[in-house]
């Protein structure tokens, strides 16, 4: 074979080399790339799993918050129409205190009005009782006694008409 331009003994060699290139490949390359290229695609699995969780947690989570959002503004819409209530309630209690301190103001004033009457109307009858003996007295004087002008005024001043309030 040698004419041929084959050399056995190199052949054996690189078969033999082959042979061991082919183990240490196989026995250290080989079985733990695959194992790494195995771990990266289960790896891989995982994060698309996990990101389908995560997506949808965060769409539960966004309807969620929606769903939270609605009842808060459900409460504060109710918390805002109860406070409109409560401020009209109190609202047409302090109207109806100021119309009660209105009348009893009124009442008071009206009360005074008829007590400064009867006092303007007693000072009048006194006024008018002075002045009546005061004009019997000087018309009187002249042609009277005492005694008797004393008799007549008395008898004038009852006579006098009660003044009515």
């Amino acid at each position: 074979m040698e004419n041929l331009g084959i050399d056995l003994k190199l052949i054996i060699a690189q078969i033999v080399s082959f042979a061991i290139f082919y183990f240490i490949f196989r026995r250290f390359i080989s079985v733990p790339l695959l194992k790494f290229l195995k771990k990266q695609k289960e790896d891989e699995e995982l994060r698309t799993v996990l990101a389908e969780e995560l997506e949808e947690r965060k769409a539960t989570l966004e309807a969620k918050d929606r769903e939270m959002d609605q009842e808060r503004k459900k409460a504060l819409d109710a918390a805002l129409i109860q406070g409109k209530q409560d401020a009209e309630k109190v609202k047409k209690e302090l109207i109806e205190d100021a119309k009660k301190q209105a009348e009893v103001i009124i009442v008071r004033a009206k009360e005074q009005m008829d007590e400064e009457r009867e006092k303007l109307y007693k000072e009048i009858r006194k006024k008018i009782a002075q002045v009546s003996v005061m004009l019997v007295e000087t018309a009187l004087r002249d042609y009277l006694t005492v005694d008797t002008q004393k008799t007549i005024t008395k008898n004038i001043t009852q006579k006098i008409p009660k003044i009515q309030v």
